[in-house]
């Protein structure tokens, strides 16, 4: 019998029940690599090309552009030039004969567990995937976004390690108080938190904002990063974060103004969903969400706290940088100033949101920080 690999509907985030096929990238008899775009699928909240799991010839496609499939059904085969027609449509039938489509109990099983945790800071919501026991990931989002921004990234590492997301403060079901809006006022909440949480030593990753927070506490609570790694971290490049970004988001009301700002976030537009951009106007809707963002917002503008972190990177534990020279909202990191230690990688294709854009690269990345050497 010859080797036949099904490529299956990907399931993007805890939450995804069915993706819609876009376009095809590859043609049927078409030679693939391991990792290549094959086919863009969208969902409710992003849109994002499916690749392929392992290199071989894409023998037959399935799921025609326009078809809605659920999570784990069949959308092509790949296979080797010399492989037989008819063990293909045996292989086709026998999968589509056996093939059952997740039930509301297995999608019930794979959401994340959330909870409000009380502060000195104020509530705090987290989310938990995983195990109970074990070094958990820590994951902290950016600006204007919330723990629903790891959707893509949760389900590889809850595999691995117990997960711990988080609203940051002024974000999602959280406290809508910032304080001073500094990063110092956001890693005390988040440091909060994880004591409640009795949580003493974690893999801390952080993306924009939110990578800037998890370096401030790693540096401020030495004992507690197991590892650190920062996704497009605000701050560590030569160029300032975009304050047409940042105002942009508190000052549209209306999704067509929203939307080109929300854009910005990624390096092919036509990622952003409707969905997408109604999210973070909900978001933006509740009390003391816009007053909290321009807290976050006039402190990032004026670079103070960049400049504290910068002068203390040396503290930080070894780390991590995952970074895109084609971030329009932070810009490319500015590798010389970076301290020993520091490492940093490059995703091509990606924008600012590399963990959702590229997202099975980041996952590689992460994994393999997290499970160590």
């Amino acid at each position: 019998m010859s080797v036949i690999t099904p490529v299956r509907m990907p399931k993007w985030g805890l939450s995804m029940q069915e993706g819609a096929i876009v376009d095809w990238w590859k043609a049927e008899g078409a030679i693939v690599a391991e990792g290549e775009d094959l086919v863009d699928i969208e969902t409710t909240k992003i849109t994002n090309a499916c690749e392929s799991p392992v290199a071989g010839v894409l023998r037959k496609i399935i799921a025609r552009p326009g078809e809605t499939l659920p999570v784990g059904a069949l959308i092509a085969v790949i296979a080797e030039a010399q492989t037989p027609e008819a063990e293909l449509d045996a292989f086709i039938a026998e999968f589509q004969a056996t093939y059952v489509p997740p039930s509301d109990d297995d999608e019930a099983a794979a959401t994340l567990r959330l909870s409000i945790v009380d502060t000195a800071a104020g509530a705090i919501r987290v989310g938990r995937a995983g195990a109970d026991e074990g070094v958990p990931v820590v994951l902290i989002h950016g600006y204007s976004g919330d723990l629903n921004n790891w959707q893509f990234n949760l389900e590889a590492l809850a595999a691995i390690a117990p997960v711990i997301a988080l609203d940051l403060p002024g974000h999602g079901g959280s406290t809508k108080a910032v304080g001073d809006g500094s990063l110092k006022t956001l890693a005390v909440a988040v440091a909060g938190a994880l004591k409640v949480l009795d949580v003493s030593r974690a893999h801390l990753v952080g993306h924009s904002l939110g990578a800037a927070v998890a370096a401030r506490l790693a540096i401020d609570n030495p004992s507690l990063a197991q590892s650190l790694t920062l996704i497009a971290p605000a701050g560590l490049s030569k160029t300032p974060v975009s304050e047409a970004f940042l105002t942009g988001v508190i000052e549209a009301q209306r999704a067509r103004d929203l939307k080109p700002v929300i854009e910005m976030l990624v390096a092919d537009p036509a990622l952003v969903t409707k969905d997408m951009v109604e999210d973070v106007l909900k978001a933006k809707r509740m009390d003391g969400v816009e007053e909290a963002l321009t807290a976050m917002r006039d402190r990032m503008v004026a670079g103070d706290d960049s400049m504290t972190l910068r002068a203390d990177l040396s503290a930080a534990p070894a780390t991590l940088i995952i970074a895109s020279r084609a971030d329009r909202i932070v810009g490319p990191v500015d590798e010389a100033s970076l301290p020993a230690g520091f490492r940093v990688v490059w995703i091509d294709g990606a924008g600012h949101m590399p963990h959702l854009e590229k997202a099975a690269e980041v996952n590689a990345l992460l994994m393999v920080t997290v499970k160590g050497p």
